[in-house]
Parts: C-alpha cells; structure tokens; sequence
C-alpha cells in the first residue's frame, strides 16, 4: 500500500508546489506522465537547488560549520585584520572579541582604529561604548558616547541609546538613567527597554511605575506574533516575574 501511496503524495507535492511558484507550465505534463520519475526530476531541478539556496538552509549550513569548527569566524576574522587591515576588518574582529568576552583586547582593537579620518567614525565609537560597558567601565562607555554624539549631534541608535543608560545605572546615576530609559522606550523595538526601565523603577521604589511598564510588556507579548514571542522570551519573563 505504501510503495502506492508514496508517488502519488510526492506527485500532489510536487504538483502543488509547481502551481504555487509559478511552474505548472510544461511541468505539469512531466508530473502527470511520468509519475515517480517526473516528480524526482522535478524535485532535483526545482525544488532542491531552491531549498539549498534559501536563507534558511544557508543558516543551517552556517550553524552546522559552526558546531564542528566553533572559532573558524574568528579566525577568518583574525586573518582579515593581518592580511587586510581594514577598518571594517579590524571592527568585525572587535566584535567577535566581544562576543568571546575578550573587552581589554576589543578595546585596545577599536581605539588603535579610531585614528586619522576614523578618529570619530561612529560605528567604531558606539563599538567601543559597547566593549567598555561590558567590561564593566560605565563612566568610559558614557564618555565615548557622548563624544559620539558631539561628533555627530545628528546621529540616532536605539542601540547607542540602550548602553547610555545602562551605562549610568552601573555607575549608580539612577535618576539620570530613569531619565534616559523614559526617553528611550517610546521609540526602542522589542520590551529590553522597557524591562530595563522597569526593573531599575522597582529599585528606585517606584513601584506602581513599574508594574504599568511590566504590564504594559505582557499586554504587548499577547497576541503577538510566535516570532517576536519568542525573540522577547527573556523581557516578559522579567515582566511577570516583577508582577508577582
């Protein structure tokens, strides 16, 4: 029964996808004719040179190479820096720092770049604000930042935003962080913000404020879409945890 069933459910797949993407034409008479040779023809010409070229597979891959060989991007990365020495070479290595929890190295990597016509480049600015304060120098991050924005009092990034007021909670300027934080969750995407916000206004005694902002998360988380749930898992955990 099954040695039945399995070329006719692959002809209806293949049928089906032909007409949603445009291909019932000739390849409906392929499919019809030669049932189980057609839909393998067209699974090899059509479907699967699709899939291995769909972003999604391309992130398979990506994340398979990384589980057998974890450091290769940042090697290739290293390798750039010595054999390129770009700016963007040496920024892309700065992050990949980061992400290793190397600071002083990405650092010491974004200061020897901003020099020249890079010395106020702000993508390299905003950088190192973000390997200072995650090295644990908020008045650093603060001070990179704010040179930032005097070079560039146009410049605007929910980001930059973020660690300026992150920055001056851990320096345990609360009242200029709230401040920050207030000005930020209007226009910041996704809740970390406001999550931020909130636990910093429990802190601060402010609670009623608080529970307005955890609230306001979870009403946002509900009915959203599974994608953004998901993506903003860690911020409404927080909001009812601070509920309770």
């Amino acid at each position: 029964m099954i040695y039945t069933l399995l070329p006719l459910a692959l002809m209806v797949f293949c049928i089906v996808h032909a007409w949603r993407n445009g291909y019932i034409m000739p390849w409906i008479f392929v499919l019809i004719f030669l049932p189980l040779l057609g839909s393998l023809i067209y699974l090899g010409v059509i479907v699967m040179p699709e899939w291995l070229h769909s972003p999604r597979a391309q992130r398979l891959r990506a994340g398979a190479a990384r589980a057998v060989d974890p450091h290769r991007d940042f090697r290739a990365a290293q390798r750039d820096v010595e054999m390129v020495g770009s700016i963007d070479a040496k920024r892309a290595l700065a992050e990949h720092l980061i992400q290793r929890g190397d600071f002083a190295e990405a650092i010491a990597l974004y200061r020897g770049a901003l020099t020249g016509q890079f010395r106020d480049d702000p993508a390299l600015l905003l950088g190192l604000a973000r390997a200072q304060f995650f090295s644990g120098d908020g008045a650093g991050a603060q001070a990179t930042l704010d040179a930032l924005q005097a070079a560039d009092p146009n410049f605007i990034s929910q980001e930059a935003h973020l660690i300026y007021a992150r920055s001056l909670e851990l320096q345990g300027k609360n009242d200029e962080a709230a401040a920050e934080y207030a000005r930020l969750v209007p226009y910041f995407s996704g809740e970390e913000a406001r999550a931020r916000y909130g636990q910093l206004l429990d802190r601060l005694g402010r609670r009623d404020e608080a529970r307005a902002l955890f609230g306001q998360i979870l009403k946002n988380l509900d009915g959203a879409p599974r994608r953004y749930r998901q993506a903003q898992a860690e911020w409404g955990n927080i909001a009812r945890a601070g509920l309770r």
